[in-house]
């Protein structure tokens, strides 16, 4: 089921996985996908899904604007602590071994609730996710 859509962004629920699928095509975290990736944390909460697989690699976004990803789930957790989320988000190589690389340095961490880890294979995000 489509729940956005736009030249940048589309949202999409898969209700055999019980998992939100976000997919991104253009170069830079653009106003289209902070809409889109909003709307799929409120519809995480709204309808009680915990799982959303980013898909960034084909057009992965620069490296700075990947840790933006951790404000809007502050946000929007903070509404609801209770409830546990897991983000899986696909990227290129060069992301995945930035965002490795950089993540102890990094200042901003996702609230305590919610599983985010990085992948540079669909299947092994959408394995871990069907094992959370």
């Amino acid at each position: 089921m489509v729940l956005y859509h736009s030249p940048d962004a589309s949202l999409t629920f898969d209700s055999h996985s019980e998992t939100l699928l976000l997919s991104y095509s253009a170069t830079g975290l653009s106003v289209s996908f902070g809409q889109a990736y909003q709307l799929a944390l409120e519809e995480m909460l709204a309808q009680n899904i915990g799982k959303l697989l980013l898909d960034l690699k084909r057009n992965a976004p620069p490296t700075d604007d990947l840790e933006e990803l951790f404000a809007p789930l502050s946000e929007v957790t903070a509404r609801q602590p209770a409830q546990p989320l897991f983000i899986a988000a696909l990227v290129s190589e060069g992301q995945y071994q930035y965002q490795i690389g950089n993540s102890l340095a990094s200042s901003t961490l996702p609230p305590d609730q919610v599983e985010f880890n990085y992948f540079t294979s669909r299947r092994d995000a959408t394995q871990w996710l069907s094992e959370n």
